[in-house]
């Protein structure tokens, strides 16, 4: 299926498994554009832009991407073409939550250690209307698994030898310059669910991700995955225990009983 986009705004058309994560965020941006009014997005950690620029598409939306790595910034700033989108090398502190109807963070906690620290300035700052879409990897499911060999090499001072090998397998990295960023993070949705909660948020929706399909991607990067294999993966994600999947989309809130301290 082509996407609702022009395909060079992004290099996710060329992985499924990112561009599922961007066809979900679409869908939450244009549910409120088409309200009729201007729709102000916030993407934290935007890497190289390419979730940024194609939510620019949307009619009505205004989209702020920052990271604090300045290689990143520099290449969205420089493939961007839509006058309103644009990238800046800003930490989330310095940013007002509060002209934002959607924050984005999309595989960006799992590799921040005082991650609670930010939970806690969205939580304290956020529009009380907006929502938090976050997406995240399961900690203990299928592909943090499968990645425990990765973890041992770089833990051991080898983290060379990975490079190497991904640069064998034509493996391209198209979300970050800042490519040595292991995760630091491993999450369960019942932690998840809970640490919102302390931090005065509200989990309001999940939807499973994939179950291998991310796996793939990672250690068969000359495999294009047909379109058949990305439908059945997704559908088993959809009727599997949120334990057994990949990765979760979560949209969250202000709890509504109580603002945070």
């Amino acid at each position: 299926m082509s996407p609702p986009f022009d395909r060079e705004l992004t290099e996710y058309v060329d992985y499924p498994v990112h561009m599922d994560r961007l066809l979900w965020l679409w869908d939450r941006v244009k549910e409120v554009a088409e309200t009729g009014r201007q729709v102000n997005v916030l993407d934290i950690g935007c890497g190289t832009g390419n979730i940024t620029i194609p939510l620019g598409a949307i009619k009505g939306s205004r989209i702020l991407g920052i990271d604090i790595h300045q290689p990143n910034v520099d290449i969205s700033t420089a493939r961007n073409p839509l006058s309103n989108v644009r990238f800046e090398n800003r930490p989330l502190q310095e940013v007002d939550l509060a002209e934002f109807d959607l924050l984005i963070m999309t595989e960006v906690l799992e590799h921040i250690g005082p991650y609670p620290e930010i939970l806690q300035y969205i939580a304290r700052h956020m529009n009380p209307a907006a929502r938090f879409l976050v997406t995240i990897p399961n900690g203990r499911g299928p592909f943090e698994i499968s990645q425990i060999p990765v973890y041992l090499l770089r833990r051991f001072g080898m983290g060379g030898i990975v490079s190497g090998v991904k640069r064998l397998l034509g493996k391209e990295e198209p979300y970050s310059q800042n490519y040595e960023t292991p995760h630091v993070n491993f999450f369960t949705l019942s932690r998840m669910r809970r640490e919102l909660l302390q931090y005065g948020l509200q989990l309001r929706g999940v939807r499973h991700s994939f179950v291998v399909l991310p796996i793939i991607e990672t250690y068969l990067p000359f495999y294009r995955m047909h379109g058949g294999l990305v439908r059945a993966d997704r559908a088993l994600a959809q009727n599997l225990p949120a334990a057994l999947v990949s990765g979760w989309y979560l949209e969250i809130g202000l709890d509504p009983r109580r603002r945070p301290a």
